[in-house]
């Protein structure tokens, strides 16, 4: 095939080389005057040449100029009396940087460019040639200029070849100095491809003895041919050049391409014999080297082997110490989850006695300080599961003041162990309730407020969240936490965040910690999609500020702002006095946001003169006062007594005390001094609307009031429940029985799986519920649960265990156990999440049956089918948005509006034939009328859903006419 190729090629250039124009055939030529007087005063013309562009033009070995370009200049030479001087010593890329700096007056064989014609004067062409690619002969997919898009291609610098694939941006070219180092480049693989002319490449290949190369032919844009290329400023020359390439014959033609172009040429393997045998003594070196190697690598590799072996056995110990630091941190979680469940249960238990105030915070206190506790060990089992790449979100709605309140009463040990101030401040702006994941968020604040009042030992410690942005229902949060502690240098931020890392070695000695808690905490903040900004000055203090996104939770917050919405506010007058002015602009920001107006003062004297002054003539009295403890010279209680035995004053007004914190003892002395109502700082701005609320014995009570919540978690159920607990601790069995008691649940107790299997085949016709301990004597909670299975597949069974590790959640899937509490557990989430899943389970089984009793129905109307038809329109139409306007009147209050939302539903169900929701409505209008609130949500609830299937049934009923 490559022989056919280069036979074609020589007949081609043959009939091209051929046909060029030819005038003369005496071999003389005729000049004009002014290409004479050209002649005579430049009889010498220098020349630049490729020394390497084989057949056209090249220097030998002997530094002799050779080729067909050389031989056709001789004959110009002859029919002109120029004389051509070759600059030696140039390569084609400097002979052509020369040119263009008018150093070399012509290029003898050159390409003709649109580029190079702004530069050149050139002639008629003289040689037409074939452009190819070269690729390997291994290489088959290349077969055009297409197929070289998107890689690399060897090409002659400065070449016509490389001035035409510039107009190919997708095509990367490597240039070369000589066409000899690209193609051999191709040929050992260091290129790819490379794009030349057929005559120059195949003679090299041949010189070379490149076998191993093949060509592929495709057509250009344009016509190639080679020119001369003169100085722009010599137009004589070129038409001297023209004229004499026209002299010359066919013959002499002919002459000279055989010369060059020989088709029977043999390869030269005088260089590749060299090569062999060069090779072949290196082989026979290195074949005398390998045996002497051969025994030493045997050595080597058996010494490999043994290191292997090690390295495997250092495998497998490690896996075995990690799975018995999985073991042992499982056991180590268990063993202290279990003790903090039984504090914190008891804890819960003791706050429902009769205890005072005062015992009631230390009672807190006592929870507070074990969720601290937990939280140590659940940064150990967070960064297990950060390693392990298991931490998940959970979404939920939450509310952002109790998150502070929380981490606020958590934190404040700290501040009054440090003996440092706190201040705290809200931007009103910012809405109640969000959706994200509570329990995160609270940890991020908690770790980083314990941080900072860890390093501060004089000064303060301030959180300021702020809202940044609002896009559509997303707020763009920021969370600042200052602190005037040790600071940190440059170096040390930026280690701040890598685990088991502290500032530097004396830091753990002085101040405690494992250094966990920040790289927990930049992960948990990266996880929510925000970020954490560090700023310090050592000496100074730090900031450290949260950047979080949160969506509202648009029902909720809807729910809370009517609470502070209602034109009561508005005709609240209040007083506040408060010894700082940061203070002070808080309160009346805060104040600001319920739609109340108030009157500020930092002097005590000032303040009674307001209150004097305030005789209802000339200005309102003050419905409300609200006074900072540390205020008045003489204490808070004190000055509080003198305002109530002022008889100047025409109209007391109601008392709030702003309360130090850690000041629990006050709270119980507040009803001694006659104070309306405490609230401790730093100040919420739920809790102080909650204060006003309840107060003024207002209506409108906020969805985060704790009365409110605790109410709702400890209302009894509608009828008697029993569950089967589970549960080998006797602390723990007692706890959670006298728990669910409060709600009217009673509980078959079991030490073991096997007693608890027992049990559930005796009861189980009344258990509505079992909760399950997974680590127990004689059969544990994963055996028992699947032998409970076999007898039933519907009875909820909750996990209730202090194994809080990967893949606990998921092995009780496989046991059947789809609910999971962690213990310690939280007793008011306990309560409530029983109740939901027994209801929730309850709801199922009613919901098999029918609401709807069609021959009841039918009978109360005297049998007439069309009439019930039409009844039941009616109905449906009159009830489609009952359980919305139910709803939103529970929610404000307003219980006699609902009790007759409810009697209308009451007398027309009983008339259909809906007899369950006729009695439950009954029971529900009663409950509203003596406003029993532990009773009115549960049989909301109950009628809502049966309403909602009775409207379902009807809808189906009318679809089968």
């Amino acid at each position: 095939m490559k022989k056919l190729l280069v036979l074609l090629f020589v007949a081609v250039s043959t009939i091209m080389f051929l046909v060029s124009p030819c005038f003369a055939v005496d071999g003389k030529i005729t000049l004009t005057e002014d290409e004479i007087v050209f002649v005579n005063e430049h009889p010498v013309i220098r020349l630049g040449v490729d020394p390497t562009f084989v057949p056209f033009e090249f220097i030998d070995k002997d530094g002799r100029y050779k080729g067909i370009t050389a031989d056709l200049l001789s004959l110009v030479s002859d029919r002109t009396g120029l004389r051509f001087e070759i600059i030696p010593g140039l390569s084609w890329p400097e002979a052509y940087d020369l040119a263009l700096s008018g150093e070399v007056d012509a290029l003898p064989a050159i390409s003709r460019t649109d580029e190079r014609e702004r530069h050149f004067l050139f002639s008629e062409p003289y040689y037409y040639f074939k452009r190819v690619i070269v690729t390997r002969d291994t290489d088959k997919g290349i077969s055009g200029i297409e197929d070289l898009e998107g890689l690399t291609v060897a090409v002659q610098r400065n070449s016509s070849h490389h001035s035409y694939l510039i107009y190919y941006p997708r095509i990367n070219l490597s240039l070369y100095d000589s066409v000899e180092a690209a193609i051999t480049a191709v040929a050992n693989g260091t290129e790819r491809a490379f794009v030349g002319n057929l005559a120059t490449t195949n003679h090299l290949i041949r010189e070379n003895g490149l076998t191993n190369l093949r060509f592929t032919a495709f057509e250009a844009e344009k016509q190639l041919a080679l020119h001369f290329a003169v100085r722009k400023d010599w137009p004589h020359l070129i038409s001297i050049i023209n004229k004499a390439l026209d002299s010359i014959t066919q013959e002499e033609r002919i002459a000279i391409n055989s010369k060059w172009i020989d088709l029977e040429s043999e390869v030269d393997y005088g260089r590749i014999i060299r090569i062999i045998s060069i090779f072949g003594a290196f082989v026979g070196v290195a074949m005398a080297v390998s045996i002497y190697w051969i025994f030493r690598l045997k050595k080597e590799v058996r010494k490999r082997e043994l290191i292997q072996i090690d390295l495997e056995r250092a495998k497998r110990e490690a896996e075995d110490a990690n799975e018995f630091k999985s073991s042992f941190m499982a056991r180590m979680s268990h063993e202290i989850r279990t003790p903090l469940n039984a504090i914190t249960g008891m804890a819960y238990l003791l706050k429902k006695t009769e205890i005072s105030l005062t015992q009631s915070m230390y009672v807190d206190r006592i929870t507070q300080a074990s969720n601290n506790m937990l939280s140590i060990i659940n940064d150990i089992l967070d960064f297990s599961k950060i390693e392990a790449g298991k931490v998940e979100l959970e979404i939920t709605s939450f509310s952002m003041d109790q998150i502070i309140q929380d981490v606020v009463n958590i934190v404040s040990y700290k501040i009054e162990e440090q003996g440092i101030g706190f201040r705290l401040s809200k931007d009103p702006l910012i809405p109640n309730w969000f959706f994200g994941d509570q329990k995160r968020i609270e940890q991020i604040l908690l770790n980083i407020l314990n941080n900072a009042a860890k390093f501060t030992s004089a000064g303060e410690v301030s959180l300021d969240v702020r809202l940044v942005a609002k896009e559509n229902e997303k707020y763009h949060l920021s969370f600042s936490v200052r602190d005037t502690g040790i600071g940190m240098t440059e170096e040390q931020i930026k280690n701040l965040f890598m685990p088991f890392i502290q500032g530097d070695s004396t830091i753990n000695r002085r101040f405690g910690g494992s250094g966990l808690g920040l790289s927990i905490v930049k992960n948990l903040v990266e996880m929510m999609g925000g970020k954490i900004e560090v700023f310090s000055t050592p000496g100074e203090g730090s900031t450290f500020i949260i950047h979080l996104s949160l969506d509202v939770d648009k029902e909720r917050e809807e729910l809370y702002a009517k609470t502070f919405s209602a034109t009561h506010f508005k005709n609240i007058r209040t007083l506040v006095l408060e010894k700082t002015g940061a203070s002070m602009n808080l309160i009346e920001s805060y104040l600001g946001a319920f739609g109340m107006h108030c009157e500020l003062t930092t002097s005590q004297e000032s303040a009674v003169s307001m209150l004097e002054a305030a005789d209802g003539k000339f200005a309102k009295s003050f419905d409300l006062f609200i006074l900072d403890y540390d205020t008045p010279s003489e204490g808070g209680f004190e000055f509080a007594v003198s305002i109530r035995n002022n008889k100047r004053i025409p109209k007391t007004p109601k008392l709030i005390m702003l309360l130090p914190m850690m000041r629990e003892d006050l709270f119980d002395k507040l009803n001694d001094y006659g104070i309306d109502m405490g609230i401790g700082k730093p100040i919420i701005p739920s809790i102080l609307l909650n204060g006003i609320l309840d107060i003024f014995k207002l209506k409108a009570v906020s969805a985060t009031h704790p009365s409110v919540k605790e109410r709702v978690s400890q209302a009894k159920l509608e009828r008697p429940h029993q569950v089967l607990l589970v549960e080998d601790n006797k602390t723990n069995q007692l706890i959670a029985k006298s728990i669910l008691q409060q709600v009217g649940i009673e509980s078959i107790l079991a030490g073991d799986g096997k007693t608890a299997i027992e049990l559930y085949s005796q009861h189980k016709e009344k258990i509505d519920l079992i909760l399950m301990d997974l680590h127990m004597p004689i059969l544990n909670g994963y055996e028992a649960a699947k032998e409970i299975r076999k007898m039933s597949t519907s009875v909820p069974i909750v996990a209730m265990t202090a194994d809080v590790i990967l893949g606990v959640k998921e092995k009780c899937e496989e046991s059947g156990i789809h609910h999971y509490i962690s213990k310690p557990f939280d007793p008011d989430h306990f309560i409530q999440t029983i109740k939901e899943i027994i209801l929730e389970n309850e709801e199922e089984r009613i919901q098999e049956s029918t609401v709807l009793d069609h021959s009841a129905g039918l009978k109360n109307i005297g049998g007439d089918i069309e009439v019930y038809r039409q009844i039941l329109k009616a109905y449906l139409e009159e009830n489609r948005e009952t359980v919305e306007k139910l709803s939103l009147a529970i929610n404000e209050k307003r219980y006699s509006d609902a009790a007759q939302i409810v009697h209308k539903v009451k007398g027309s169900s009983g008339s259909i034939g809906a007899k369950e929701l006729h009695t439950v409505s009954m029971e529900l209008q009663k409950a509203l009328n003596e406003e029993k609130e532990d009773k009115i949500q549960p049989l909301k609830d109950r009628f809502s859903g049966l309403l909602r299937r009775l409207i379902e049934e009807i809808d189906r009923f009318h679809a089968q006419k």
